[in-house]
């Protein structure tokens, strides 16, 4: 049987929720938010390399269009239900941003699923290191 969010099938992207915490610390609730996402300069190794960061998204008008609130959950199964629901609207947020990859870019919203004790502001917790 399909899983379905308002009679519909959920939609079958690459960003599909795959059943854990973007961001896991372990503790805490599971909590689905829209975050900003962009590329950040990582350094020189290897001709440059880039990483992906994000910051919550507080634009009122993102969640009105989303048609729901950021919001924490007790399980991943509820977490997984709402993620789905916020990125079914998400292109209409995206419509005319850039991707990232691009020089132009401004960043484009995502939906994020992170485990933690308060609703995480941005993310990575901390900068990675080149490998």
């Amino acid at each position: 049987m399909i899983d379905t969010i308002d009679g519909e099938a959920p939609p079958a992207t690459a960003t599909d929720y795959e059943s854990s915490p973007d961001d896991d610390q372990g503790a805490g609730l599971n909590w689905v938010a829209v975050f900003l996402i962009d590329l950040s300069y990582g350094g020189p190794e290897e001709g440059g390399w880039w990483y992906q960061t994000g910051i919550l998204a507080i634009d009122p008008w993102v969640y009105e269009t989303l048609g729901a609130a950021p919001a924490g959950f007790c399980t991943i199964a509820a977490a997984d239900v709402h993620a789905r629901r916020l990125r079914a609207k998400l292109p209409a947020v995206n419509q005319g941003r850039p991707d990232i990859s691009q020089t132009n870019s401004v960043g484009q919203y995502d939906v994020r699923v992170m485990r933690a004790q308060i609703m995480p502001t941005h993310f990575p917790r901390m900068r990675p290191s080149y490998e």
